[in-house]
């Protein structure tokens, strides 16, 4: 990858800069890297006398990325920045990187000096949950000697994330709701109504909609959280961010006056085979595991988990038998039409296996989403009659 990293714009999360694309680590959740940008300086360099004013995600080291997803996600984040009183919910597979997306809306808003205040909904339990998320008084119960305010209160001015909100009760949801419609609440055991001025910024990894579907979380409080929904493609959807991705982390663990990080073309091809389960946590796992593995400060497929190595065995067997099956006919052929229908065949095959999903078929194929479009509608092959 080319370009150049910078410092962090911010200690949580730490953005990360990159001349032709853009890194936030997130504490080593997500990461992108994209088209062709520069910073501020470069660009007022590029033009003499002419003050440029760069773009906000830029000023904290955020460039959109290569995939049409991420500069979607990218252009709609600035958007819902700039409305500090607008719900989000993110959507998106564990290990996606939905509480940087929430740190990244908070910190292009005028709320950014205030507190960004997270709390993981599934890992509270039911019955302390709405203490620490309204807080409680003294005397509300026999253990409650003093009052202690609660998340809401500790986010006033700035944003509150609750993750996992899926697994929030259906009684407390009905009070979250309330809070949404009013912006005030009451400690538990106290008649006070407090105010509050902050962003609700939820996330989750199931179906909420299915979820209302089974009565399981409240309709009334779905439509109110997400006012805006962003939904975060899982990893084995964008393979073309996977390099900046391996990039990014390699460079996160190289430590002062070692020898920078490298990983060796053979194992990068299997990290770009792999459907990565585990989205972008999981290749960060794996780029940490390398780094303690690995001789001479690069990465080599020996130094991957079994299960990659494996996945790439049996893709590159699969690609032997197939190459084996052809041979150059004694006059020759048309090379650019051969090619050409047999890429039409396996897209066509990949389309008809994936029942028209676009999105599985391209994974099967190793491309993008967007490249398997590109050569739909350049006519190379035809979707089938009622794709999903």
């Amino acid at each position: 990858m080319k370009g150049w990293w910078g410092p962090c714009a911010c200690p949580r999360p730490h953005f990360v800069v990159a001349n032709r694309g853009w890194g936030l680590c997130g504490e080593g959740v997500y990461a992108m890297q994209g088209r062709s940008a520069s910073s501020g300086k470069q660009a007022q360099e590029s033009v003499p006398g002419v003050q440029v004013e760069p773009d906000p995600i830029e000023r904290l080291g955020i460039v959109v990325g290569r995939s049409r997803a991420m500069q979607e996600i990218a252009a709609l984040v600035r958007q819902v920045a700039l409305y500090p009183m607008t719900t989000v919910l993110l959507q998106g597979e564990s290990g996606t990187g939905k509480d940087v997306i929430a740190r990244m809306i908070h910190a292009l808003s005028r709320r950014a000096t205030a507190p960004f205040v997270d709390i993981n909904c599934a890992a509270i339990p039911e019955t302390l949950l709405e203490t620490e998320l309204f807080g409680v008084e003294a005397g509300a119960f026999t253990d409650a000697r003093v009052s202690r305010e609660g998340y809401l209160l500790r986010a006033d001015g700035g944003t509150l994330f609750l993750d996992e909100i899926g697994s929030m009760p259906l009684v407390l949801q009905a009070k979250l709701l309330r809070f949404l419609e009013t912006h005030s609440f009451r400690r538990v055991g106290s008649t006070k109504e407090l105010h509050v001025d902050l962003r609700v910024v939820s996330a989750t990894n199931v179906d909420l909609q299915a979820a209302v579907a089974r009565r399981a979380f409240r309709d009334d409080l779905f439509y109110r959280l997400k006012v805006i929904t962003i939904t975060l493609p899982p990893l084995r959807e964008r393979p073309e961010d996977i390099e900046p991705l391996v990039e990014h982390f390699l460079h996160l663990q190289t430590l002062e006056g070692e020898k920078p990080l490298r990983i060796s073309p053979q194992a990068l091809e299997l990290l770009q085979r792999y459907s990565w389960p585990g989205n972008v946590r999981q290749l960060r796992a794996v780029i940490q595991r390398g780094h303690i593995l690995c001789n001479d400060s690069i990465i080599l497929p020996e130094d991957l988990p079994e299960e990659i190595q494996q996945a790439g065995s049996s893709a590159s067997s699969n690609l032997y038998e197939i190459q084996q099956q052809l041979s150059l006919p004694p006059d020759g052929l048309d090379l650019r039409a051969f090619l050409s229908e047999i890429e039409r065949k396996f897209i066509q095959e990949a389309l008809a296996r994936c029942h028209g999903n676009q999105v599985q078929a391209a994974a099967l194929l190793h491309i993008s989403r967007d490249q398997l479009r590109y050569r739909l509608q350049a006519g190379q092959a035809k979707p089938p009659a009622n794709p999903a």
